[in-house]
């Protein structure tokens, strides 16, 4: 029989669902990862740190995602870091999360130039000249709001997680770019995409099994929609994009208190191109197949990485992304239990 009570398991019941509930954002990323819009107790903060490094062929394609590190008719590689700060709370009376993001890194692109459309290229270069193109520094910054809508009651004391017991719960979340970024008008390849862009998304979550570490099981799908505005600088050109549609979805599973893992998918489909009013390109139409492993290494800090690539959609491309993240979270009220817990 399994025991839920007792000063340990208290303790383990209402801190270690904090380790895990983040929201890493999926600005200039790739997903927003497993277990992202688990909620914890008001009043908990979360920090988190993350590498991802992406390859991204597109030679043989004319699909275009800068947002994604997607050329057309190009190569690239990507070193991102993401750094994440968030803070749980109650907002009229429903689980809340609001979390900031700040964004840096690296990429390198290859282009075909005798492959790219014309309007692509950077003023001087004609077709069939050698071009390669990369940017560092400072992507754009976002920030988004989280909160739940069905299923997971307000979470403002300890005893509210002894008696949470989840099914299905549903989210709405909004993020907002801000475009403050490294950008150059006379290049392809940047960090920043010189305009406002946000997301539309809504976390639908069924938790089986147990709500107890080590006994826990979920499926998560995230259908969301992403929103640009016109980039009136790109390669002296102005830039349109219709919406990019994309539905996320893990399957979770815990194997041990302090061990979870799961298979991932993500598919996005959309973002026609248009330059000074004339489609160019093709849409964007990619799945990807993944998984991720989480370790939690303390009651406060959690280690996860995870593998993706593609699987289906346009068969001229290829991409693959690994990520490493350590996220840290705390509670001021359990803190000092934990260390009345110590004396």
């Amino acid at each position: 029989m399994l025991n839920l009570y007792g000063p340990t398991r208290f303790l383990t019941l209402v801190f270690s669902p904090l380790a895990v509930s983040l929201i890493c954002g999926a600005a200039n990323a790739q997903d927003d990862g497993a277990r992202t819009y688990w909620k914890g107790r008001a009043g908990t903060n979360i920090v988190s740190f993350q590498y991802l490094n992406m390859h991204l062929q597109a030679s043989d394609a004319l699909q275009f995602d800068p947002s994604h590190y997607i050329y057309p008719a190009a190569d690239a590689e990507a070193d991102v870091f993401i750094a994440n700060v968030a803070r749980h709370m109650t907002l009229v009376n429903r689980p809340a999360v609001l979390s900031l993001n700040v964004i840096g890194g690296s990429v390198d692109v290859d282009f075909d130039t005798t492959v790219t459309p014309p309007e692509f290229l950077p003023p001087g270069v004609v077709p069939g000249v050698s071009l390669r193109q990369s940017a560092s520094g400072y992507a754009d910054p976002s920030v988004q709001i989280d909160m739940n809508l069905i299923g997971t009651p307000p979470l403002k004391a300890g005893f509210d997680l002894l008696n949470y017991e989840p099914t299905w719960t549903l989210d709405a979340a909004v993020m907002l770019g801000i475009p403050i970024g490294e950008y150059d008008g006379d290049k392809v390849a940047n960090l920043g995409l010189n305009r406002f862009f946000g997301r539309i998304a809504f976390p639908l979550k069924y938790h089986f099994r147990i709500f107890a570490p080590g006994y826990m099981s979920s499926l998560e799908v995230v259908p969301s929609v992403w929103l640009f505005a016109e980039n009136d600088d790109f390669v002296g050109r102005k830039l349109q994009n219709d919406p990019l549609w994309q539905i996320e979805a893990h399957w979770t599973h815990d194997f041990t208190r302090h061990f979870f893992g799961s298979i991932d998918l993500l598919y996005r489909n959309g973002f026609q191109s248009e330059i000074n009013g004339v489609e160019l390109g093709s849409d964007l139409d990619i799945g990807d197949l993944g998984f991720t492993l989480n370790f939690q290494v303390t009651d406060n800090l959690t280690l996860r990485t995870s593998f993706s690539s593609n699987v289906f959609g346009d068969d001229n491309i290829d991409n693959s992304m690994v990520r490493l993240q350590l996220v840290y979270g705390w509670h001021q009220a359990m803190e000092n239990m934990k260390k009345l817990g110590n004396e």
